[in-house]
């Protein structure tokens, strides 16, 4: 990752540290030097960019693991950015850390594929859990009713003078028994609105002013032959399939 300088803050703060120019030092200037590091880091960096500067260590040392773009902001408090930094000053030619930066420096790698990993059982459990069944039939049942929406919508608008086959439609689309139970309450909360404006309800009555009598009534038979049709499916039983026996086979009796 290149540094350009984002901010007057840079200006200030100086070039990226180079560890290159700390061969030589004692442990405290290296000690100190990293600390320094750190301050010039932290003020350019967030944690997803420290992330990245793993991962980047990862590249390079022929490390096959994805881990470190798999943390979040929320697993700062376990991993902290050090991790990062340290990985960037590795990267960029420091060849020894003090002692207690390299075991930093492996305990926080070691958290960063912990967590991972956890995260990994987590995604993948949630992906083996089926769908609730109920959900899925409420779904089908909502998505048709929105297509019956737009063919009321047709209808009205040529007039009832195009034809169309509900029953033919709920065969295409499959209807089952448990659908048709969600289905039907929908179409019916649909009639309602027409029938109560038809019975000069206040608040239904204007809604359907621009439509006649004669094709108020007409909408409302569609609507009743459609529940009717999904009454059909729900009071229908599973026809029981006979088992076809063989030809019968007569034995003779022996004659005594």
């Amino acid at each position: 990752m290149a540094f350009s300088k984002r901010s007057v803050t840079a200006k200030y703060m100086g070039d990226e540290p180079d560890p290159n120019d700390w061969d030589g030092l004692s442990s405290e200037e290296l000690k100190s030097k990293i600390h320094d590091a750190f301050r010039w880091y932290y003020r350019f960096y967030d944690f997803k960019e420290s992330m990245e500067f793993v991962q980047a260590y990862y590249k390079k040392n022929k490390v096959k693991s994805k881990s470190p773009g798999k943390l979040k902001i929320n697993d700062l408090a376990e991993v902290g950015n050090h991790v990062g930094y340290l990985a960037r000053l590795k990267v960029r030619g420091l060849e020894v850390l003090p002692v207690e930066y390299e075991e930093l420096f492996i305990q926080k790698l070691k958290k960063i594929e912990e967590i991972a990993k956890q995260r990994k059982v987590v995604v993948e459990s949630k992906e083996r859990i089926k769908p609730d069944i109920q959900q899925r039939i409420r779904d089908a049942a909502k998505k048709l009713k929105y297509d019956i929406e737009d063919v009321i919508d047709e209808q009205v608008e040529e007039e009832f003078k195009k034809k169309f086959n509900f029953k033919q439609f709920l065969e295409r689309n499959k209807v089952s028994k448990p659908v048709a139970k969600h289905l039907k309450p929908h179409i019916e909360d649909l009639a309602s609105e027409i029938k109560l404006a038809k019975a000069g309800d206040v608040d239904f009555k204007e809604a359907y002013s621009h439509m006649s009598g004669h094709q108020q009534n007409r909408l409302i038979k569609f609507y009743d032959m459609m529940i009717e049709e999904c009454e059909v499916i729900i009071t229908s039983k599973k026809k029981k399939e006979k088992i076809k026996l063989g030809p019968k086979i007569k034995i003779k009796k022996r004659k005594k």
